[in-house]
């Protein structure tokens, strides 16, 4: 069956990875062999994926392979749905994960770890892909808990540097905090659907109580904002920087921080009818969409700039999920390819300038045209300007809050939009234009300008997504007027980058005090620190301290020594060398146990 070999391809190439890179050097082998080996399960993965896509878009299966827990009327099977909105992620998530698979066979040449990185590379593509295709919840939170762990080791992946394996433990930590509130959910979803079949087909004929399905619903939500990292649970999304930079475009273009608007999607059911999360999770999305444009506006890390672009987009998608789960699949999909494109582009340059992050150490590099127009085409598409995929995905997000009535979200987010052309064009003019010296150049290998080539493609006419997807239209005229408004403002935004940033001459960027603030991130990072971190670590070490060390350590001490004593006396006046009293002893004390058994039960 097609679905289990898009499974199945890439779990056993991880496992294949893994074994022969700790066997490597007994058996001799190169780097070229775990490249064959790494490519085999995504490309796979995607053919089977793409017949399957052919075959059955349009229909709905839901298919159980086999039975995995039946105790005492919990039953739950490993299987698979496949409808619309899982075929169209599935396809999209697999042939996202196979072309950056390619492209880091030339960001990873020569690296120590290029097998284990591969290893954990299909070992992520495998669990986002059981995600997707999970027929019931119980199913879909492995996969949820699979990216969890795999983004743990790709982030932390050059754990010889302590603030690598602390961005690692940070996203890990950060994302349990949301994992608890989405496992306590399941737990009431399951309690409160109790006599059904525990699948999506179940739970869709169940008719919640409001109060129930509204507690549900913010646990769920609890945990699409860890994963998608939204206020207030983001705060490890620029730090996952640490990781190679393939592993960010596969955490933010295709995979793990798409998950949490997946998951409302996926869990309409629940959602449909209920205002008051959907409307506190637009809230946030429109809030979180206009903090991270701000932020992305001071910072100068070249990634960590795309990092902050990508909470700011995903907070478009939540904001539209109020009045159009259409649209935010649609800005989903579209976000996908331009920002994977930003990414490698991203990668690409910094390859070329020797690992050179800072935006304000590189300029001049307009010449260079493999590296100028990928990144010039995801910076349009991403900027909403026409016909790029982003202005009409983006266009459907802005327009709907307008129609729905929405009205502040409306206005936050076409001001983003000029934020997010603003921030955009200011990383293209100094990387491209600014008078800044940059390190001399490196070549960069063609298999990852190959890929970034193929995904131009894609952010320029990536607008297609919108037929697989429900998708409101109003008038011609409308959309028309609506258009002009919201490119008018991202032309805005770039005009201003251009007249601050072309053509600049400054390897730093004069700020006054709110920008010093901006440029600090607001201090939440800090903030989060004092409340939190700081108060857990007093609260542990009290525990250890005085609890343990004072307390439950000296208890359990005199107790032992109380009856080191015991035996002594108890030795003393018993042993005789007479197997009658031993017997006579034995014989005793089980009948004291007996009797003791019989008085309690």
């Amino acid at each position: 069956m097609l679905v289990n070999i898009v499974i199945l391809a890439p779990i056993i190439g991880s496992l294949l990875l893994g074994v022969l890179y700790l066997a490597r050097k007994s058996l001799g082998l190169s780097q070229r062999f775990f490249a064959f080996l790494g490519m085999i399960g995504p490309v796979v993965s995607f053919v089977a994926m793409a017949v399957l896509f052919v075959n059955s878009y349009g229909s709905s299966l839901n298919l159980d392979i086999f039975s995995w827990l039946d105790i005492a009327g919990f039953s739950i099977n490993v299987g698979f749905y496949l409808d619309d909105l899982s075929l169209v992620m599935a396809i999209f998530v697999a042939f996202l994960g196979m072309l950056i698979h390619l492209y880091s066979i030339g960001y990873m040449d020569g690296d120590e770890g290029f097998g284990k990185f591969f290893c954990y590379m299909n070992l992520f593509l495998a669990s986002m892909l059981i995600l997707v295709l999970a027929n019931n919840p119980i199913l879909m939170f492995v996969g949820w808990e699979g990216v969890g762990v795999c983004s743990y080791l790709l982030i932390a992946f050059y754990f010889g540097d302590k603030d690598n394996v602390k961005a690692g433990n940070k996203a890990f930590i950060l994302n349990r905090i949301g994992d608890f509130g989405f496992l306590i959910g399941l737990i009431a979803l399951y309690l409160a659907s109790s006599g059904v079949k525990f699948d999506y087909i179940g739970l869709n004929e169940v008719s919640f109580s409001p109060s129930v399905a509204i507690f549900i619903a913010f646990c769920f939500i609890a945990g699409a904002l860890a994963k998608s990292a939204q206020i207030p649970l983001y705060t490890w999304l620029p730090d996952a920087m640490a990781g190679p930079t393939p592993i960010s475009a596969l955490i933010h273009a295709a995979t793990m921080v798409t998950a949490g608007v997946y998951m409302v999607v996926r869990f309409e059911f629940l959602f449909a009818g209920l205002s008051l999360p959907i409307e506190v999770l637009a809230g946030i999305g429109a809030a979180g969409a206009l903090f991270a444009g701000i932020i992305a506006t001071k910072a100068t890390d070249i990634k960590k700039i795309l990092a902050y672009s990508t909470m700011s987009q995903l907070g478009y998608m939540f904001a539209a999920l109020s009045y159009s789960s259409g649209a935010a699949m649609y800005h989903l999909f579209t976000h996908g390819f331009f920002k994977a494109l930003l990414f490698l582009s991203a990668g690409a340059i910094i390859i070329a300038l020797h690992h050179e992050q800072n935006i304000f150490k590189m300029g001049n590099l307009k010449d260079n045209k493999s590296l100028y127009y990928p990144m010039l085409f995801g910076m349009l598409a991403i900027s909403g300007i026409f016909p790029f995929a982003g202005f009409f995905s983006k266009d459907a997000i802005i327009l709907g809050a307008l129609l729905s009535g929405h009205y502040t979200i409306f206005a936050i987010l076409l001001f983003t939009a000029g934020l997010t052309a603003y921030y955009c064009f200011r990383l293209f003019f100094l990387v491209f234009y600014s008078q800044n010296p940059a390190p001399k150049q490196h070549k960069v290998p063609f298999s990852m300008l190959g890929v970034n080539y193929i995904l131009c493609l894609f952010a320029l006419g990536g607008g297609f997504m919108a037929i697989f997807l429900d998708i409101d239209h109003p008038t011609l005229m409308v959309e028309i007027v609506a258009g002009v408004v919201s490119m008018a403002v991202s032309i805005i935004g770039i005009f201003i980058a251009y007249k601050k940033f072309y053509n600049y001459k400054n390897c730093e960027e004069n700020m006054g005090k709110f920008e010093s603030i901006v440029a600090n991130k607001f201090y939440i990072d800090e903030i989060y620190d004092l409340v939190f971190v700081a108060n857990l670590k007093r609260i542990s070490h009290f525990l250890r301290e005085i609890i343990d060390d004072k307390i439950l350590y000296p208890l359990v001490e005199f107790s032992a020594l109380i009856f080191k004593a015991f035996s002594q006396i108890y030795a003393r006046y018993t042993q005789s060398g007479l197997a009658s009293s031993y017997a006579f002893y034995m014989l005793f004390f089980i009948c004291v146990i007996i009797i003791f058994s019989k008085a309690i039960l």
